[in-house]
């Protein structure tokens, strides 16, 4: 398996909820094919989260599924390093505590991809 490198789509802010699962408060919504990525299985490798308030926490929420949590927030800013193995069709949340009415800068999402081209759907895709 060689990794190719595809970089990051751009950053996601946070927005008010439209998932039905965070009413009212701020969430961020990572949809591969909404942010570029067209490729049919990827690794996120690097998250970067701006913009935090102390005191901020979040479910993070994979394809309708918990897939973690963090808070509260001590800085800024927060960063994971790891293997977050995902396909086109999947979608990672973060459900926010905070209110959509807090003021701006609302929190923002910093994926960071590398992908195999050797698999089926990845080639030629990025």
């Amino acid at each position: 398996m060689s990794l190719i490198e595809f970089g990051t789509p751009g950053r996601v802010t946070a927005a008010a909820d439209t998932t039905g699962a965070n009413t009212g408060n701020l969430t961020i919504q990572f949809k591969p094919t909404s942010q570029g990525i067209w490729l049919s299985q990827f690794i996120i490798y690097h998250m970067v989260l701006e913009n935090l308030t102390l005191g901020a926490q979040a479910k993070i929420v994979l394809n309708a599924n918990t897939y973690g949590y963090f808070g509260p927030a001590t800085g800024a800013g927060r960063e994971w390093f790891g293997a977050l193995y995902m396909k086109s069709g999947d979608e990672l949340d973060f459900l926010f505590n905070q209110a959509s009415s807090i003021a701006k800068p609302w929190p923002a999402l910093t994926a960071y991809v590398i992908y195999d081209p050797d698999l089926p759907g990845n080639s030629g895709q990025a």
